[in-house]
């Protein structure tokens, strides 16, 4: 899940126009979902979006009115049943990501799945920024 989720997240914020990412939590938007079966049956229904399966995993990207991917653990997985909703979010001070995790497993695997989603997120964040410094660099030349 790792490999592919990092490249989708930062070419969704690439897409998007994303000058910079930082997680921000301030102000967070409702998840919408009570139950994980809720939120995947919702997505199902939803025409915008656009659904993948990298490594068991279902995955649901929608792209407005903001860039949202919605990663569904599979069956097998310790933190069963569990999503995580990534939004970009474009403010007057950047474009941020927003993490919100709905988990109905034991909460161990409920905080190992958060955190692992965290670090994937603050690479992807930081590879994000780098390619953003990197064209900066290009057209200052």
């Amino acid at each position: 899940m790792k490999r592919l989720a990092l490249p989708l997240l930062a070419a969704a914020l690439v897409f998007s126009g994303a000058a910079h990412a930082q997680l921000k939590q301030d102000t967070p938007r409702p998840l919408g979902y009570k139950k994980v079966a809720d939120a995947l049956a919702g997505l199902q229904k939803n025409p915008d979006a656009k659904v993948s399966h990298p490594s068991g995993w279902t995955v649901y990207t929608i792209q407005k009115p903001e860039v949202a991917v919605w990663s569904f653990v599979p069956e097998k997985h310790e933190a069963y049943p569990a999503v995580v909703r990534r939004l970009i979010r474009k403010t007057d001070e950047g474009t941020f990501v927003e993490m919100k995790v709905l988990c109905e497993a034991k909460q161990d695997a409920c905080r190992r799945l958060a955190l692992h989603f965290q670090q994937m997120t603050e690479q992807m964040q930081q590879k994000l920024q780098e390619m953003q410094a990197q064209k900066g660099q290009g057209a200052q030349k």
